[in-house]
């Protein structure tokens, strides 16, 4: 099943989608339909260690001709960042036209054109790299994980507008032009050594100074927002989160999730339904996938009842039960004093 050419007559781009993901099955098909609605040419996905099914679901994709998956050699420097160098070998990567690395709980809403890679890269023809600015989305009181798509269920997220000097990370959609590039990175491109110039701005155009993009990873105080942003799900439900923190984070091997954690990506201020009121093509594109596969449907379904129960399991923790208490003491607080929206 090809993605569909949603932009202009002209040609679109290879756009080439690499990411990483342990023990997200029950999440990969919405995400897998949404970048492929966004006019992705190609997705390659690394796993390592999984424990549910989703080897089982990538695989099926991959016989479909949907993703490329690929068993990943985790080297000292992380899940994550070993990916990335395995990456560099796909010819996929290679033939690319434009290259972006992003994770699986992180869903690009392009709001110009018809929403497409295409549209954005003609509304910024100079643009080598174009990153977009996380707008963090919180759990909002939801604690089961139901299967319902992610960007439909969560809608508070942070102020669209930051404080003063406040900074948000980015992700990086950049051209694969190794006069000025020279391998990927987890936020942005390394810079190849004495690189052509570099043209580099925000989704709505807005140029990143040259300064700082040696070594920048974040933007301060404007976002571009009208013209793209980028949801992170850090949390989704409460459950999802539990099978997150017994799990560990991609970049981090051995490393765990606490309240510290939770605070700071549970952001509720706003609704906002951007993404969520045009997600009816990708939920579209995921039945498509199911009633073409039946085996797809079964790990499809497997996948959710793991991490359902996976869920159920981890409750029963001691040091989750912690957490558990914890949380409802912050949350108590929180609605004393008015300060969180949920």
């Amino acid at each position: 099943m090809s993605s569909i050419n949603l932009g202009s007559g002209k040609s679109a781009p290879r756009v080439t989608v690499v990411t990483t993901m342990k023990d997200e099955g029950a999440y990969i098909l919405d995400w897998v339909a949404h970048y492929k609605m966004l006019g992705a040419t190609d997705i390659v996905v690394f796993t390592n260690d999984v424990s549910d099914p989703t080897d089982h679901i990538l695989r099926r994709l991959n016989c479909m001709e949907e993703v490329h998956h690929r068993f990943s050699r985790v080297m000292k420097r992380g899940p994550h960042k070993s990916a990335l160098m395995w990456a560099e070998h796909e010819p996929v990567v290679r033939d690319a036209d434009w290259l972006f690395v992003v994770d699986v709980d992180e869903f690009l809403d392009i709001k110009v054109g018809d929403g497409t890679f295409q549209d954005l890269i003609e509304a910024n023809p100079e643009a080598d790299a174009i990153s977009f600015p996380w707008r963090i989305f919180g759990n909002a009181g939801v604690e089961e994980i139901t299967g319902e798509s992610v960007p439909k269920i969560f809608t508070r997220a942070q102020s669209a507008k930051g404080a003063p000097g406040e900074h948000r990370f980015f992700k990086t959609l950049f051209r694969n032009d190794m006069t000025r590039f020279n391998r990927m990175g987890v936020h942005r491109p390394f810079l190849a050594k004495d690189h052509a110039p570099i043209h580099w701005c925000l989704p709505d155009g807005t140029r990143i100074l040259e300064g700082d993009t040696g070594g920048g990873l974040h933007a301060v105080e404007h976002y571009g927002y009208e013209a793209a942003q980028l949801n992170h799900y850090a949390l989704r439900s409460l459950d999802a989160f539990l099978n997150k923190q017994k799990r560990g984070r991609a970049n981090h091997h051995r490393g765990t999730i606490e309240m510290s954690y939770w605070q700071r990506f549970d952001q509720n201020a706003e609704e906002d339904t951007s993404l969520a009121e045009k997600f009816f093509a990708a939920e579209a594109y995921r039945r498509r996938l199911l009633a073409q596969d039946e085996i797809l449907k079964q790990h499809h379904e497997a996948a959710l009842e793991w991490a359902q129960r996976m869920a159920r399991k981890v409750r029963r923790d001691p040091i989750c039960k912690t957490f558990l208490e914890q949380l409802d003491d912050l949350n108590v607080a929180s609605d004393n004093t008015g300060s969180k929206v949920a």
